[in-house]
């Protein structure tokens, strides 16, 4: 799926859809051609991960759902989800309620992140821990309509419902997408026409809700129409599915305008840098630093992400992009193999939600944000905390089916 979704990510500029010609570049064979090496190294990888970690003869991943189903797992989950959604409740009352009470929720988000500091505004994201913890409680147990399981779908649905106050379109999806993925190893597979209209919906979703957003600013929205090479008569939010689609790989062929020949390789710190913001001495992430440092915008703008390769490239060039797409690739089949071989929420989350980063760092950046490591972590954490809970976890025998590659 990733390779045909890159493909189609990396060609959509070519059609011309937007024009923000006078801004950056408009796509040429250099962009092609890098993306296409770009791709060959994941390939590459992949290909080589395959021959070692084979999943060919193996029994489909049907998680024993033995650890989770226990009293003390259930209230551990519960107890998460409440203290996360208190804690969001706590940010939004330091902040004055922003960006409840404000018209421009993007805008106010970031006064937000400002007022309450980094540390204080990565306790917002709890809450997709505990809504996925929960949604993984629902899909590996028996799914009867029980108490706990109704509790269950509560705490998923509250837990969302705060992610969306904070005004991020993607937060939301964030629990959605690996939760998707894993109900696709734990409940059912899932045709390739449901997942064609599954990512068909996700963009024009995510398009619909940034135009109700450009709403709120008539600058904003005024600006990016008039980039719009859309025809007349097609309502406005297609320009924003267009624009959405369409300006990672412009902000990538930008970049590769501008590096090194006016600013030269980071060497690690653009990439890296974002990945542990909630640390001590934040430094700004890479679409902190393309939005700052190669485009001139002023502070406070929208960050701007190069898109996978974006990144990669700005740190190490081509060479270095090549090699990390080539670790991608061996990293994304043995975790795939390792869920086959390990079954456990653990070992299916962490494929699901490497593989959903994956294709959501096609519009941004991989590793450049503390989320990549922040979610998962906590995920193991609550599995940890619920398989010491429940010792006694038996090994299920699951019935044999063909494995699906990744």
């Amino acid at each position: 799926m990733f390779p045909l979704v890159f493909i189609l990510f990396f060609a959509a500029p070519y059609l011309n859809l937007v024009d923000y010609s006078a801004l950056i570049p408009p796509p040429g064979l250099r962009m092609a051609s890098i993306s296409v090496i770009g791709l060959a190294g994941y390939l590459g990888g992949l290909w080589i991960a395959r021959w070692r970690w084979s999943t060919e003869n193996l029994e489909w991943p049907r998680i024993d759902p033995d650890g989770w189903r226990s009293r003390s797992a259930f209230l551990l989950l519960v107890a998460v989800t409440l203290v996360s959604l208190a804690l969001l409740a706590f940010v939004f009352w330091t902040a004055g309620m922003i960006p409840l009470l404000a018209a421009n929720r993007e805008a106010a988000r970031f006064a937000m992140a400002t007022s309450v500091g980094n540390r204080l505004n990565a306790v917002t994201r709890l809450p997709i821990t505990a809504a996925i913890g929960c949604g993984l409680y629902l899909l590996v147990s028996d799914r009867r309509a029980s108490l706990p399981n109704v509790i269950a779908a509560a705490l998923v649905a509250l837990s969302i419902v705060g992610e969306s106050l904070l005004g991020h379109r993607g937060l939301p999806f964030v629990v959605v997408a690996p939760l998707f993925v894993c109900f696709h190893y734990a409940v059912r597979p899932i045709g390739v026409r449901t997942l064609a209209w599954f990512g068909g919906l996700v963009v024009v979703g995510l398009a619909l809700v940034n135009h109700f957003r450009l709403l709120s600013s008539p600058p904003q929205l005024a600006d990016v129409m008039s980039h719009s090479n859309l025809p007349v008569w097609m309502p406005a939010w297609c320009t924003s599915v267009a624009t959405l689609v369409t300006f990672g790989p412009l902000t990538f062929n930008f970049v590769l305008s501008t590096v090194p020949a006016k600013v030269p390789f980071q060497h690690g710190m653009a990439l890296f840098n974002g990945a542990f913001g909630i640390l001590p001495g934040h430094q700004p992430t890479v679409g902190e630093f393309v939005s700052r440092n190669l485009f001139g915008l002023p502070e406070g703008s929208p960050n701007l992400p190069p898109t996978i390769l974006g990144g990669f490239y700005l740190d190490f060039g081509v060479a270095g992009m090549v090699i990390s797409m080539f670790l991608i690739g061996l990293a994304t089949q043995f975790l795939y193999w390792r869920m086959f071989r390990r079954r456990s929420p653990w070992s299916m989350f962490f494929y699901a939600y490497w593989y959903f980063n994956l294709l959501l760092a096609l519009y941004g950046d991989f590793i450049a944000n503390d989320l990549t490591w922040f979610v998962p972590l906590s995920v193991y954490g609550i599995d940890f905390a619920a398989r010491l809970s429940s010792p006694s976890i038996r090994s299920a025998a699951p019935p044999r089916r063909q494995a699906m590659h990744a």
